[in-house]
């Protein structure tokens, strides 16, 4: 190999364990201190999909027993890695009470980015990339998780101070979310499930995400033998 590539590897491979560093007292701290919500799994330590799993297995088992059926509604962030916004988590990391020259530093790292395309001889003209985040990164998951709790956060108070009690829990798997009703009523699961993926829609907007529609799905967990399929309304 010619030596004059060597100091891009090396940059690249510093670039990296620099990132990895920062990654995990990152996650440490943001963890430490309460920030990230228990209800976020995947690309955080000790919270996998098995989890999940776990998670969901047991209050739908719990649910049976108290002679509920468990409905839940899967949606998808279209776009989420592509659509970072750069501002609100530099916003989010400053409530969480992270020194200012950590700040400083994200803010750096995430300002005057560009990208080019090549392939083979042929290469496209850079452009900037003001919002994203790249997947190869190691701060890409807590990065993520990071901006996305507001958004988990703001659900449960906007749910808790509605009038009239709406029983519904989430789960947020980065760019996936389930939305969980426990209810004896078919009709009454479904229209907590309903409100609560309308509120759910205006507080990704809010946060410059948007949901995708035609990735939306209903599943019912019941031992019912012939449990009724009810029609979702998207937001318009």
């Amino acid at each position: 190999m010619p030596s004059s590539f060597w100091p891009i590897i090396l940059l690249n491979t510093t670039g990296k364990l620099v990132e990895k560093v920062i990654s995990n007292r990152l996650q440490f701290y943001m963890t430490a201190n309460g920030f990230l919500d228990p209800n976020q799994l995947r690309g955080i330590r000790q919270r996998s999909t098995t989890d999940a799993g776990i998670y969901l297995t047991h209050i739908i088992h719990a649910g049976w027993l108290r002679q509920c059926h468990t409905s839940i509604i899967v949606f998808d962030i279209a776009q989420f890695f592509p659509s970072f916004n750069h501002k609100f988590l530099s916003i989010y990391l400053k409530k969480a009470g992270l020194n200012t020259n950590v700040i400083g530093f994200f803010n750096s790292y995430h300002s005057n980015r560009s990208i080019t395309y090549t392939w083979n001889n042929f290469s496209l003209p850079a452009f900037n990339t003001n919002v994203g985040v790249g997947q190869g990164s190691a701060l890409f998951f807590i990065l993520l998780a990071i901006y996305l709790t507001p958004v988990i956060q703001t659900f449960k108070k906007w749910i808790k101070n509605l009038k009239e009690n709406i029983p519904t829990d989430i789960l947020s798997f980065m760019d996936d979310g389930l939305l969980i009703s426990q209810e004896k009523s078919y009709s009454l699961s479904s229209s907590f499930l309903l409100c609560s993926y309308n509120i759910m829609f205006k507080i990704l907007i809010n946060a410059g995400l948007i949901m995708e529609h035609s990735k939306t799905k209903l599943f019912y967990f019941t031992r019912a033998r012939y449990p009724p399929t009810p029609l979702l309304t998207y937001p318009r």
